[in-house]
């Protein structure tokens, strides 16, 4: 019978975990090798759990800095925050939530689901929290990755020596403070470090940024503020969103004929992957965009009366330059009187004053910046030091260099969650993400197979995955902004940085698991496995 977990929304199913056909467990002693997962957030989750299901491995710690789990569903708490994803598209395969609320839920829900998930495996026992991964480097005499970790609580610093690493620190950890902003002496925050002792109500307030963040944020803030002033440089491509609670009636028969729940879900999956074509520069793509174009102007057209408003909110971009986002709410609340929305460029911000280039200035008691995440971080030079002492983030500037995102030539016995080159940005991540941790699962057997104490890709998949990778890139639109921007530091970003088919096309191609792929090394030195 499936295990089941009670959670605010009702109950949670899981597949009982099951033994994997085809998948060596252990060494030839009996031995598994050590593991450290950092990050306890989806991705993080889903590579404890998939170790115990896939291979009953328990060798392994879990690092979070965070005092809980959930990654950015912990520390993204503003108003209005909730999943811009399918719920059902969002959850694992492996642990199906029949329950969800609606089709796109808030933030406490999936947090929820994610913190019942996790105690139905007992993965709480095999979290570090508070402790935070600065540095790792691989150790090629002792064939071992040594990692130096920090007690956030105590200060205490120390350092450990695992077989294997896999990052999962997610993309979405690190915000982006634009530069300049510090010079502001009002309130001033993140919108996902959340200042909930901070009361808005009467109060001069600023947001900055035009992304899924400050579109849900803004009509969440409006009626409390004295007055709200938003700064959108450059508008989002917005689209109606098609939100809905589930009667329980759809919880029952979802739950009660698990197929219908899978055809469900598998439908809507593809329906979403042919969105990719909205992201490319070729002429089939010309009626998905030129559809796009229409939606996007009629749902403006629709919602704001004001027709010197509504100009403002022309994007200037190519669509799908910039993550299209789904939202009723946020341009019936520009219109309102104590709204005014600035197009132009933010030059100068000094005291509690802001100005834009157009010369106006404006006192705020409190500002927001919904300016997004540094989804670089998680490969600083200087912290990921590889094979031959390479820095394998410096290796990597101007472009990565990655199989599929999960692994990189150099980093023998090392693994990514959602890793450079891997990204998509019309379908949810959870599925990729499966995949990619079955990979690991695959390439962990293989090392014990054959008795490897190292198992590295080769620089020819590398390449060859490189290759496709820049072939699909160059009929992509660039995403990002057309040039540097001073006032966020942010950079465009090339397309072959990112995944730009289709998801499904990534998962067959990832799931074709060959040990031709890598090299290894076991007790009689180098080999190719």
């Amino acid at each position: 019978p499936p295990l089941r977990s009670s959670t605010d929304s009702g109950q949670l199913l899981l597949s009982q975990p099951s033994v994997a056909m085809g998948l060596f467990k252990t060494h030839k002693d009996g031995s598994t090798p050590d593991i450290a997962v950092i990050g306890a957030g989806l991705s993080g989750i889903c590579v404890g759990i998939q170790l115990q299901r896939m291979l009953q491995l328990t060798t392994y710690k879990i690092f979070e800095v965070e005092e809980d789990i959930g990654g950015t569903w912990l520390q993204n708490t503003y108003p209005g925050c909730a999943c811009d994803n399918l719920s059902h598209l969002y959850n694992y395969s492996f642990a199906p939530n029949y329950d969800w609320s609606r089709k796109y839920v808030p933030q406490k829900e999936i947090l929820e689901y994610l913190r019942s998930t996790a105690r139905i495996y007992n993965l709480y026992d095999k979290i570090q929290f508070r402790s935070k991964v600065s540095r790792m480097q691989w150790n090629e005499n002792r064939q071992k990755w040594v990692l130096n970790w920090s007690d956030l609580a105590t200060g205490d610093e120390a350092v450990l020596e695992v077989d294997v690493v896999i990052q999962a620190t997610g993309l979405f950890r690190v915000p982006r403070i634009p530069q300049g902003f510090d010079q502001f002496k009002g309130e001033l925050w993140h919108s996902a470090r959340w200042r909930w002792d901070v009361d808005l109500t009467g109060k001069r307030v600023g947001v900055v940024g035009s992304g899924a963040s400050a579109i849900q944020i803004v009509p969440e803030i409006v009626d409390k503020v004295k007055n709200l002033q938003v700064y959108g440089r450059s508008a989002s491509y917005i689209m109606p969103q098609f939100d809905a609670q589930y009667s329980n009636f759809w919880k029952t028969l979802f739950r009660r004929l698990p197929l219908l729940h899978t055809i469900y879900v598998t439908v809507w999956h593809y329906l979403l992957d042919s969105l990719f074509l909205v992201y490319r520069r070729t002429w089939p793509s010309t009626f998905h965009r030129a559809l796009f174009y229409l939606i996007v102007w009629w749902h403006r057209r629709r919602q704001m009366p004001d027709a010197r408003l509504r100009q403002k909110l022309v994007p200037t971009r190519l669509l799908g330059s910039k993550r299209t986002v789904l939202s009723n709410t946020y341009l019936p609340a520009l219109s309102k009187p104590n709204v005014v929305y600035h197009s132009d460029e933010i030059i100068k911000v000094q005291g509690n004053k802001v100005t834009t280039a157009d010369g106006q200035t404006q006192e705020l008691d409190v500002l927001i910046l919904a300016t997004g995440f540094d989804t670089a971080a998680n490969y600083t030079v200087g912290q990921w030091i590889g094979r031959d002492g390479v820095d394998i983030a410096k290796s990597w500037i101007p472009s990565p260099r990655t199989y599929y995102g999960v692994c990189a030539p150099g980093a023998p016995n090392c693994f990514m969650a959602w890793g450079p080159m891997s990204g998509t940005f019309h379908q949810p991540l959870t599925s990729l993400l499966e995949q990619q941790v079955m990979f690991m699962i695959k390439s962990l057997s293989l090392m014990m197979e054959h008795g490897y104490s190292t198992l590295e890709i080769t620089e020819r998949a590398t390449t060859e995955f490189v290759k496709l990778s820049d072939k699909k890139g160059a009929l992509a639109v660039p995403f990002g902004p057309a040039k540097d921007t001073p006032i966020t530091g942010k950079k465009p970003l090339s397309p072959s940085n990112y995944w730009t088919g289709t998801l499904t096309e990534f998962n067959l191609r990832l799931s074709r698991f060959n040990s031709e792929l890598f090299t290894g090394t076991g007790v009689h030195g180098p080999v190719q496995v």
